[in-house]
């Protein structure tokens, strides 16, 4: 009985150190994984940045979306949830098709020439979107169902139709290849600001690879 005792309090002993010693291997590997994707974020920003112009940089696990210009952080816009269909590398600078449509004022009738014309403000900006860039990649923005219900049902049966389409390998992007999609729960305004900060071919960077599908 003795000897149990001292087999026990010497294994409860080295066990501290044993669990230390995995913890301290899971850091360093976190560690070096983490220094491996800030350096491939750095690599591919800089490349970007060389030149003046505008860029987005999408951190989902930050749930953060960055405006930048020359590396200097312009706007920052909160995302409120995020969710991913299909799988692909998000390595890479993808580059916007074309900015969202913009709900322009309606024009003033030809004969009322006291009528000014309307400019386009925030207000006219769309906050549910699809941005489509190239290479296969597709980021839908929306809101909760708290504020737009019907857009959110509207929304999830189009998510249901593209997992559906991605298991029958029918969602087959312009260059032939299975796009990626990853749906952005934003705030109205929010939403109305990306959209307004958006122009044809903007660069832009992922700042994670491990999404979760």
């Amino acid at each position: 009985m003795a000897f149990f005792f001292f087999f026990i309090g010497l294994y409860a002993s080295f066990f501290p150190s044993v669990v230390l010693a995995r913890e301290t291997v899971h850091e360093r590997i976190d560690g070096a994984t983490a220094i491996i994707e800030a350096n491939r974020l750095l690599e591919e920003e800089l490349k970007v940045a060389a030149r003046p112009q505008i860029y987005m940089v999408l951190d989902p696990v930050a749930k953060v979306i960055l405006i930048k210009s020359r590396g200097i952080e312009l706007h920052r816009l909160p995302i409120a949830a995020w969710r991913q269909v299909g799988k692909g590398s998000l390595t890479g600078v993808f580059r916007l098709r074309a900015r969202p449509a913009v709900n322009r004022p309606k024009a003033a009738p030809p004969d009322n020439t006291n009528a000014t014309v309307t400019a386009i403000e925030l207000q006219h900006m769309p906050d549910r979107y699809d941005l489509v860039f190239d290479p296969g990649l597709i980021i839908s923005i929306g809101q909760s169902p708290r504020e737009r219900p019907w857009a959110w049902v509207k929304d999830t049966a189009e998510e249901w139709w593209s997992r559906l389409a991605n298991v029958l390998g029918m969602t087959v992007h312009a260059n032939g290849a299975t796009a990626v999609r990853i749906h952005l729960t934003l705030g109205q305004e929010i939403a109305q600001s990306l959209a307004w900060t958006m122009t044809d071919g903007m660069p832009l960077i992922i700042g994670r690879t491990a999404l979760p599908s």
